[in-house]
């Protein structure tokens, strides 16, 4: 009798861990630079003659993707070295010094002479720079502000619960506005470019800098990730992260069914 109480309770506590789900955060930014032009995905670029630049925030990694346009008829340089990002004043470099390797670790040989290993593999690193010819472009990934953005959030949200149009319908969540001024987010892109002579050598140097600050973040939970990503494609100036509360439906009747096994098969005493 002892066992089955014992049962019922730890598995009314899994049940109850288990009842959380994914919680969703999605971040809109607006850029506030003065000749800013809007992009047919929703963000804004910065163009001159030379060079276009526009950032998209909606990867799943939480890096930030730029677009590097080449306007002019000679080969554009991109000094990654040189270029950088602020995020509330503090710089975060685009390369960071460090590769991966892929590959496939196989050893032979054994007995008193020991074993050899090799590994075929293959490096993966960021560039120093980047080439662009004319009339061309670069994408890449840069810089990682996952960390920041809940630094913002914290253990808490506040706010009250509301129905608001964040993808163009109404949905139910909490949201937070913030101004220019107020934005607990600011972040600021540096890319140093040069223009190349026909023997590859910088003639013009200068940097396009473009400014952006957090001017929403919403909280949602009745909303699956699949469905999120698949809103977020077009929607470039939004960024998102999800928390997991709790061990998920699936997850606790796992561990239910392991716990009442195991107290099942337990000896009388």
């Amino acid at each position: 009798m002892f066992k089955i109480i014992k049962s019922i309770l730890l598995l009314a506590s899994v049940m109850f861990l288990a009842s959380s789900c994914a919680v969703h955060y999605v971040g809109t930014w607006q850029n506030y630079d003065e000749g800013k032009e809007l992009t047919d995905e929703g963000n804004y670029a910065i163009k001159n003659d030379t060079i276009g630049i526009s950032h998209a925030f909606n990867t799943s990694s939480g890096k930030i993707q730029i677009r590097m346009e080449n306007y002019s008829n000679k080969p554009l340089l991109i000094n990654l070295t040189k270029s950088a990002m602020t995020v509330n004043g503090k710089a975060m470099g685009f390369v960071d010094g460090k590769s991966t390797i892929f590959g496939n670790l196989n050893t032979f040989g054994t007995g008193e002479f020991g074993a050899i290993s090799y590994l075929n593999a293959e490096m993966q690193t960021t560039p120093n720079t980047i080439i662009i010819p004319p009339f061309s472009f670069a994408e890449g990934q840069y810089t990682n502000i996952r960390v920041e953005k809940q630094m913002v959030i914290g253990e808490k949200f506040d706010g009250n619960w509301t129905t608001y149009p964040l993808f163009d319908e109404p949905m139910y969540m909490k949201v937070l506005f913030y101004n220019q001024d107020d934005s607990p987010l600011k972040l600021t892109s540096f890319i140093n470019y040069s223009l190349l002579d026909k023997n590859n050598q910088p003639e013009v140097t200068n940097t396009l800098t473009q400014n952006f600050y957090l001017s929403s973040y919403a909280r949602l939970s009745n909303i699956s990730r699949k469905t999120l990503d698949q809103k977020l494609i077009s929607r470039e100036d939004m960024s998102t992260y999800y928390e997991l509360k709790g061990l998920g439906f699936l997850g606790g009747l796992l561990l239910g069914a392991i716990i009442v096994g195991a107290i099942v098969g337990e000896p009388e005493e």
